[in-house]
């Protein structure tokens, strides 16, 4: 764990400026203060006493720079610990102009500030125990969140819950350690009781079922918080474009009836059922000679790879083609597969082999377009319905830690059956520990903190 970059050459914690709202012309912004001299800088700017700043309280007037009056607006002070950083924070509010906050912030810089790095209050509010370490990736989750099911799932993660489930594995385990050292160290005393090790054994198997449980909910918390990929995928012609923008309810896509038009994938992002869902619309799959569309059918390939849910759309009105098939389809660790016959709305060519086992749709109908938004809604369900509102990991960082841990308790558990040394079962319990600190954050590589914070905006 470190604190680089926030103490400063002579040892004391320098104070941090960034505007704590988005960098946009907007009716009011926020320019945000933390450290030591937060308080007199945000008095200076506020042309008021430093004294005159109590806790809590919002005081209006004329905000100032070195060079003169720069605006009106709010100043409003947070003593430490009371604050989210748990140092001195003051916020400025004033107007959005671009402007504006440039000017408070090269005033603050000017009477002693520095600017802040991305997600720096927020890591100083974890150096300050404000949060540990899952409570800040959750806020992180907040700001970004663009559903109902991401934002209530980074609110879980943010009030604890996660933290508390992860507490709870922990305490036993280190109650276990010290009983282990205890008879390691002494072990040549006569009246040290005898291990009972199956009664040992079941106790951390039932941790490791808590800890395997946890990890098998990380799809479902992806899902929630960073949304599904659907891909629509099809010869050309198929009708792709066109239900792509029905479904995004524009027109995004270039729709024609020349083959090949779609050369590279086009993105757009909605919300289905509290969800968010990037629809992902793809080039025709055929054969061709042609190098640039060769490309990008090659990358409609990979867009079905990476997507969680995928759309084949094949024409049943025209003569049957051979099928571009999704890759994986059939594969249990694939993506979900939604078949239609498209282009309901034309009439069958002369010996067009119909599709009557897959669903007939018209792009052009609404009903047919919110019949897939719910077919995609139902998929969604499926996907994420196992885990009810049971806690869930939203982190990659979080199931590999939590995957190890449970490993380590396998292992102590084998030693123990095997009646090895008890140095292995130690070593294996404490070493889980170590990995449940490095979720919350108790013990963490600098590394993956500054992967973490970078993550964040300026100002957060």
């Amino acid at each position: 764990m470190s604190a680089a970059g926030i103490i400063d050459s002579d040892g004391r914690h320098d104070t941090i400026v960034a505007p704590a709202t988005a960098q946009a012309p907007a009716g009011v912004a926020v320019v945000r203060l933390s450290g030591p001299r937060a308080l007199q800088i945000g008095a200076k700017i506020g042309d008021r006493d430093s004294h005159d700043l109590s806790h809590g309280q919002m005081r209006f007037g004329h905000l100032h720079g070195a060079d003169g009056p720069i605006d009106e607006g709010y100043v409003v002070a947070f003593h430490a610990p009371r604050s989210f950083t748990t140092e001195h924070v003051v916020e400025i509010h004033c107007h959005g102009a671009t402007a504006v906050v440039r000017a408070i912030c090269d005033a603050a810089v000017h009477w002693g500030a520095r600017p802040a790095k991305a997600g720096e209050f927020t890591r100083r509010a974890w150096l300050g125990g404000r949060l540990d370490l899952v409570q800040a990736e959750a806020l992180l989750d907040l700001i970004s969140a663009d559903s109902d099911r991401a934002r209530q799932q980074a609110l879980a993660h943010l009030d604890g819950r996660l933290s508390s489930e992860l507490g709870s594995i922990r305490t036993p385990l280190l109650s276990v350690l010290a009983d282990l050292e205890a008879r390691l160290d002494f072990a040549t005393e006569q009246d040290v009781d005898d291990l009972n090790r199956d009664q040992l054994c079941a106790d951390l198997s039932s941790l490791v079922d808590r800890l395997q449980h946890l990890v098998q909910s990380a799809e479902a918390g992806r899902l929630r918080v960073h949304g599904l990929r659907v891909a629509l995928y099809g010869a050309p012609n198929a009708g792709k474009s066109t239900l792509f923008n029905g479904l995004v309810g524009s027109d995004r896509a270039l729709v024609h009836d020349q083959p090949g038009t779609t050369r590279d994938h086009v993105e757009a992002n909605s919300v289905v059922d509290g969800f968010g869902v990037t629809w992902v619309d793809t080039a025709g799959i055929r054969e061709t000679q042609q190098e640039v569309e060769a490309a990008g059918i090659e990358r409609a390939r990979q867009a079905a790879i990476a997507s969680d849910i995928v759309i084949w759309l094949t024409d049943r009105s025209g003569p049957m083609p051979e099928m571009p098939t999704p890759p994986g389809w059939q594969s249990d660790s694939g993506p979900v597969v939604l078949a239609y016959g498209s282009h309901a709305d034309r009439s069958a060519a002369p010996g067009t082999h119909l599709h009557h086992q897959w669903p007939a749709i018209s792009a052009l109908e609404a009903t047919d377009v919110e019949r897939i938004r719910q077919d995609i809604a139902s998929a969604i369900r499926k996907k994420t319905q196992a885990m009810g509102d049971a806690l869930v990991l939203t982190r990659a960082r979080q199931a590999r830690s939590l995957a190890m841990a449970a490993e380590h308790l396998e292992r102590a558990c084998q030693a123990l059956a095997a009646q090895m040394s008890l140095e292995l079962p130690s070593a294996d319990v404490r070493d889980a520990i170590d990995q449940l600190d490095e979720v919350t954050g108790r013990v963490v590589p600098d590394d993956v903190l500054e992967v973490i914070f970078s993550q964040f905006c300026i100002g957060k």
